[in-house]
């Protein structure tokens, strides 16, 4: 059957579908912030209108309009981010799920695609609390993300340190294969290439502009598209085994 794409249909569609038995919905939460010189300030939003699709597409589920501001503190120097309070974002995740879970959708995929929503998302789950008849399987582990990029990445021969964690080399190929026509490859330049711990650590602390001028986490010049198709697919097979465990 595949992905439903909420936003397009009308609620007694919507209705239909929920009685003939379909129960989940995937919400992805991106960002608008911004990713180096050569991607777009929506990125994490766009991936997670593709992703999001994708593994509601594999679980014959509706797809919700991916949350498109999250937060984004530390990219906050830079021109265009626009970054929401943990306390706003808990209320927000709050506010769609039991919005959801009210019209009788039983399993709710969280799926952020932007870092800084992972901890936030987790923190935003245990204030909701238990909600009876209602599966929740919200992605608050950044490490599945990371793990599946830097894992390909290695397989395909790209440092840790150049696939980065923002605008590197990963990123910016998932973008060639999604959004070509919105990826400057002209403009892709390296940016912070040191220890991804240290260098994560002084983000968190002192914001991107502290370890790189450019925003960038990474070196974007080998991007390709293949290769960020290949991205694509591991986070999604990954997703999917996680929410099977589940």
């Amino acid at each position: 059957m595949g992905a439903l794409i909420l936003e397009t249909m009308t609620w007694p569609e919507v209705e239909a579908e929920i009685r003939g038995g379909r129960e989940t919905i995937v919400i992805p939460f991106g960002s608008t912030e911004q990713h180096g010189p050569h991607l777009p300030l929506g990125t994490d939003a766009m991936l997670g209108d593709a992703i999001g699709e994708a593994v509601a597409a594999r679980l014959d589920a509706f797809l919700a309009p991916t949350v498109r501001i999250g937060c984004s503190s530390h990219h906050l120097a830079f021109p265009g981010t626009l970054s929401i309070e943990d306390d706003t974002f808990h209320r927000v995740v709050a506010d769609v799920v039991r919005s959801v879970a009210r019209h009788g959708l039983r399993r709710i995929v969280l799926l952020p695609t932007h870092g800084g929503n992972f901890a936030p998302l987790g923190a935003a789950v245990e204030k909701i609390g238990p909600l009876p008849g209602v599966k929740l399987v919200a992605f608050s582990d950044v490490g599945l993300l990371a793990e599946a990029m830097l894992g390909l990445g290695a397989e395909l021969g790209i440092p840790a340190e150049e696939g980065g964690i923002h605008a590197g080399e990963w990123e910016t190929s998932m973008m060639l294969a999604l959004r070509p026509e919105l990826t400057r490859m002209d403009r892709a330049e390296p940016g912070y290439t040191g220890s991804l711990m240290e260098g994560m650590q002084t983000m968190a602390t002192r914001g991107t502009d502290a370890v790189a001028k450019n925003g960038i986490f990474g070196d974007p010049r080998r991007a390709c598209a293949e290769s960020g198709r290949r991205y694509v697919e591991r986070i999604v097979e990954r997703v999917l085994a996680a929410i099977d465990q589940a």
